[in-house]
């Protein structure tokens, strides 16, 4: 309740995501928004704390939750009970311009979450696009496939050392 005149869009996971019966809890006693779900994963993880209310905001990663079908399914069981849907998004351009393709398409999007200021100029050089965040808004490309090309110097460049590359 002390959040309160901060007026937060969401109080992001106040408890593990797991026990939703405390999360129900946190929910009924804040009028501050309760969004969880980056770490819960397919519909099954879902299902609970969209049947006990324990969230007001659904946050799915669709690079772990299951996929970007199965990311789109959450939003749709979500969309039944009326919860938002604000996507956690903290992967490459590419993974981002996926996420946008699914939030164009689910009626009860809210927003992206997104996060990569710290690594802006090499996600920038990320795609032979170059930025593809305009005033704050990724538009949709309306391109084959993602409407995105990867470049690959910049991808190579940002590789673990150690680890094997998925282009060659």
């Amino acid at each position: 309740q002390e959040l309160e005149p901060f007026r937060l869009l969401w109080l992001e996971e106040p408890v593990p995501p797991e026990n939703v019966d405390a999360m129900r809890e946190v929910r009924a006693s804040s009028r501050t928004p309760i969004c969880c779900g980056e770490n819960l994963f397919l519909r099954h993880g879902f299902r609970e704390v969209l049947e006990k209310r324990a969230a007001d905001i659904l946050m799915p990663d669709f690079q772990k939750c299951g996929g970007l079908l199965e990311g789109r399914k959450i939003a749709d069981m979500a969309h039944a009970y009326y919860v938002p849907v604000a996507p956690h998004c903290v992967v490459s351009p590419i993974g981002t311009m996926a996420s946008c393709h699914v939030c164009a398409a689910i009626p009860n999007f809210l927003i992206l979450e997104w996060h990569w200021l710290s690594r802006l100029e090499l996600w920038r050089d990320f795609v032979q696009q170059g930025e593809i965040i305009e005033k704050g808004f990724i538009p949709v490309p309306d391109r084959p496939g993602l409407g995105v090309e990867m470049n690959d110097q910049a991808a190579r460049k940002a590789q673990v050392p150690g680890t094997s590359w998925f282009g060659a």
